[in-house]
């Protein structure tokens, strides 16, 4: 029951599409204690921050239905008046229309996948839009899923083992996901989390506060990079570069092959980050949309004399997920990018 709760739980907060939870089954749910702990975890208006109330409608409804649907015995098996009374009240609350919806911005936290050496979850809260493609020019304002299988890759012992302890910088940040969780839960020394996008900067810095509750420092730089130019220092940058020695172990980039416009930059920034910055690996996840612009990447990437190498880390299935849930119905791969020694 617990692992079952757990999962619906990290589905919610990371707003997966309603018709796409695994909602429990009514045997599970009609237990009185089940009922209780999901109003408390997903339902009860002192949790901050809480999906949109539109969203927690959807899922509400259907938990109720699926209770409801599970009753035989209505002298012995009842509904959580809790969970009625949140339902009660998101009902009542006025209707936003789906475009407002669409281009509002909401906190999601994303779980890790379980790791059997930790029962911990790790968390890391954006803001985004789960369902926005395009706005304003930028794709940057949801997480993507090859950023998701990155992440999923790096909560592995094997991909935590590349970025703990090192200087990294990822390239097209977005959201901000992957640095977040850098800075928050693998050990980095340091994360410059780069974009083109002033807003998107800014919606980073606002992330830190609802990532980072402890009273120490929290290695998370935002930068401004608009590819093919030079790295802009900002303010968070100039306060931990000594004497404009700025430096990187590790880069990080996902989901930023996907339009053969932006390749150019792209391949000059990489070689800008290999030969100014000192960086040892680019490790960049692409979701295979289109097989021939990921080819004008790797043609780039002969021209420019780099060596890359496909690493061996597959998305687990959907409905085998357990955290940072995404669709694995469009390929997604993993590579790392060294300079020709």
């Amino acid at each position: 029951m617990a692992d079952e709760v757990r999962k619906l739980v990290a589905q919610y907060f990371q707003l997966v599409d309603p018709p796409q939870l695994d909602i429990p089954p009514g045997n599970v749910l009609l237990r009185p204690t089940v009922q209780e702990t999901l109003y408390e975890r997903m339902f009860d208006e002192s949790l901050t921050p809480l999906p949109p109330a539109a969203y927690r409608t959807r899922v509400l409804k259907l938990v109720i239905a699926r209770i409801e649907e599970s009753i035989t015995d209505p002298e012995v098996d009842e509904l959580n008046d809790n969970l009625m009374d949140a339902l009660g009240m998101l009902v009542a609350q006025p209707k936003a229309n789906s475009l407002e919806l669409a281009q509002k911005l909401s906190h999601v936290k994303y779980t890790a996948p379980l790791q059997s050496s930790s029962t911990k979850n790790r968390e890391v809260t954006t803001i985004e839009s789960r369902g926005l493609i395009l706005s304003g020019g930028t794709t940057g304002k949801r997480t993507w899923e090859a950023a998701l299988h990155l992440g999923s890759f790096l909560a592995s012992s094997a991909g935590e083992a590349l970025v703990r302890g090192k200087r990294v910088i990822e390239l097209g940040a977005g959201t901000g996901f992957l640095s977040l969780f850098c800075a928050h839960h693998l050990g980095v020394q340091s994360v410059v989390s780069s974009d083109r996008e002033p807003v998107l900067i800014e919606n980073m810095r606002e992330c830190v506060r609802f990532n980072h509750r402890g009273d120490g420092p929290f290695p998370f730089y935002p930068a401004f990079w608009d590819w093919g130019t030079p790295l802009e220092k900002t303010q968070e940058l100039e306060s931990f570069v000594d004497e404009d020695d700025l430096r990187f172990d590790v880069a990080l980039g996902a989901d930023l092959t996907y339009d053969t416009d932006i390749i150019p930059p792209l391949l000059s920034t990489v070689r800008d980050l290999f030969e100014n910055y000192h960086v040892e690996e680019f490790i960049i996840s692409v979701t295979l949309r289109s097989e021939k612009t990921f080819q004008t990447f790797l043609d780039g990437c002969e021209s420019n004399s780099f060596n890359i190498e496909l690493l061996p880390f597959e998305s687990t299935p959907s409905e085998e997920q357990t955290g940072f849930f995404h669709s694995t119905s469009i390929p997604i791969k993993t590579y790392r990018i060294l300079k020709a020694a």
